[in-house]
């Protein structure tokens, strides 16, 4: 069994791996086209919990290609995202508490 490595850039906050539930957040783990926002959970080691909107996502065997991304314009409604993350994870979050994170997802 191998293990597979892709790289994200996402507007996200880590609520925490034992935030992640799988009946209340099953459309954003999977990545549905129903989903309120994106989901990175990491279920091999429980680190993280990435909620927010997926920016970029490398290749399995490129990585990522050179692409400009203005912070600034990054097509996310910052407090909308932090709306629904707050009602999904029953916290009080705003768009201040998220942030440009990019990371090494494995699987």
């Amino acid at each position: 069994m191998g293990v597979s490595r892709t790289d994200y850039l996402m507007w996200a906050t880590d609520v925490g791996a034992k935030a992640f539930n799988w009946d209340k957040h099953e459309a954003e783990g999977e990545g549905r086209p129903d989903r309120r926002f994106d989901v990175v959970y990491d279920g091999m080691s429980g680190d993280y919990c990435m909620a927010g909107k997926i920016i970029a996502v490398s290749d399995k065997h490129e990585g990522f290609s050179p692409k400009k991304i203005d912070p600034a314009d990054i097509g996310v409604d910052r407090d909308e995202l932090a709306r629904k993350v707050s009602e999904a994870f029953d916290r009080a979050l705003t768009s201040s508490d998220f942030s440009l994170v990019l990371f090494s997802h494995y699987s």
